[in-house]
C-alpha cells in the first residue's frame, strides 16, 4: 500500500470555497449597507410623512449623504473593476464641484446677514442726540432694504449654475455601465447606483432650498430592488409636496422666512412711528435679532455639513485610487 502525499498547491475545491466565502461576505456587507441607508432615511421624515425644510433638516440630509459615501467605500474595494470604479471617480468630481458651489452660496448668505447685523448695531447704539439717532434709524432702514434687494440680485445666476451641476450628475447616473457582469461587478455597480441616487436627491433638495424653487431640479426614484426604495421615494414625495404646498411662504427655508417676517415687522413699526424709536420698535428689533442669530447658526451647521461631505468624498477617492494603484502593481508583477 502506497502513501499519497498531500499536494502543496490549492485544489479546485479550495479555490471554489474561497470564492464562495468571499461572495457571502460581500453579500453580507451589501445587505448591511442597504439596511444602514434605510435606517438613516427613516430619520429624514416624520411620522406624518411630511418634511419641514430648514437648515437643521438640510444638515441632517448632508450627514446622510456623507455617511452613504463613507459606507460605500468598503463595497467599492475591488481594484480589478476599473470601468465601474472610474465611473464613481468621475461622478464624485461632480459632487465636489457642487460642494464648492454650495459653499459659495452659503458665503453669499453670510454676507447678506451682515446687512442685518449692521442694522441691528445701529438700532442698539443709542445716543442722546436726536438728530444722530434719527440718522441711525434711516441708515438701519436702508440696510434692511438692501437685504431684500441683495436677495434679488445675484441669487439667480449662482443658483442656476448649481442646478445645472445637479442635472449633469443625474445624467451620469443614467449611464451606469450595464451588460453581462460578474457577481462582484454587480455589487459594485449596484452600490454606485445607490450612492448616485442619494447624491442627486440630497444635492437637489439643497439646491432647491437655496434657490427658493418650487420643484426639484431633477426627479429621481429608487427602483424596487433596493431594500430602502419605499422610504427613499416617500421622503422624495414629502419634499415635492413641501415645495408645492399651497399657501407656502415666500422662502422655502424656514429661517429665511422668519427673518423676512421680522424684517417686515420692523419696517412696518418704523413707518407707523414716523421714524421715531419707541417700545414697539424695541420689541420688533429684539425679535429680528433673535431670528438673525438663528440664521447664523443654521448657516454654520450647513457649512459644516458641506465640508463633511467634501472631506468624505476626497478621502474615499484617495483610498480608491490607492487601491487601484496597488492592484495595478500586483497585476504587473504577476505578468513579469
Amino acid at each position: 500500500m502506497f502513501l499519497t502525499e498531500k499536494p502543496n498547491y490549492p485544489s479546485f475545491f479550495d479555490s471554489f470555497n474561497k470564492e464562495k466565502k468571499k461572495k457571502k461576505e460581500f453579500d453580507l456587507i451589501s445587505q448591511s449597507f442597504d439596511e444602514s441607508i434605510l435606517r438613516r432615511l427613516n430619520t429624514l421624515c416624520n411620522s406624518h410623512s411630511s418634511v419641514t425644510i430648514n437648515f437643521s433638516w438640510l444638515s441632517s440630509a448632508l450627514a446622510f449623504l456623507s455617511f452613504t459615501h463613507n459606507q460605500a467605500i468598503t463595497l467599492l474595494s475591488n481594484p480589478k473593476l476599473t470601468d465601474s470604479l472610474n465611473f464613481y471617480l468621475d461622478d464624485s468630481v461632480k459632487l465636489l464641484d457642487i460642494c464648492n458651489s454650495i459653499a459659495s452660496e452659503i458665503e453669499r448668505l453670510r454676507h447678506r446677514r451682515l446687512l442685518l447685523k449692521f442694522a441691528l448695531h445701529l438700532f442698539n447704539n443709542n445716543s442722546n442726540n436726536n438728530s444722530e439717532d434719527a440718522e441711525k434709524l434711516r441708515r438701519a432702514r436702508a440696510s434692511l432694504t438692501d437685504w431684500d434687494n441683495n436677495l434679488k440680485g445675484s441669487r439667480y445666476d449662482s443658483s442656476k449654475n448649481l442646478e445645472h451641476l445637479v442635472i449633469d450628475l443625474a445624467f451620469m447616473l443614467k449611464e451606469v455601465p450595464r451588460g453581462k457582469i460578474s457577481s462582484d461587478e454587480r455589487i459594485v455597480r449596484r452600490t454606485i447606483h445607490s450612492v448616485g441616487l442619494v447624491t442627486v436627491f440630497v444635492a437637489g433638495v439643497v439646491v432647491a432650498a437655496l434657490r427658493g424653487s418650487t420643484e426639484l431640479g431633477v426627479a429621481v426614484r429608487a427602483p424596487s430592488e433596493f431594500l430602502w426604495a419605499d422610504s427613499f421615494n416617500l421622503v422624495n414625495s414629502a419634499i415635492s409636496a413641501e415645495l408645492t404646498r399651497p399657501g407656502k411662504k415666500r422662502h422655502l427655508l424656514e429661517e429665511l422666512d422668519d427673518v423676512e417676517a421680522r424684517l417686515r415687522e420692523v419696517i412696518g413699526v418704523m413707518d407707523d412711528a414716523g421714524g421715531e424709536k419707541g417700545e414697539s420698535l424695541n420689541g420688533a428689533v429684539k425679535e429680528l435679532e433673535r431670528v438673525t442669530e438663528t440664521l447664523g447658526e443654521g448657516l454654520e451647521r450647513l457649512s459644516n455639513g458641506v465640508n463633511e461631505v467634501f472631506n468624505t468624498v476626497m478621502s474615499s477617492r484617495k483610498e480608491m485610487l490607492e487601491r487601484m494603484r496597488v492592484g495595478q502593481q500586483k497585476q504587473q508583477t504577476k505578468q513579469c
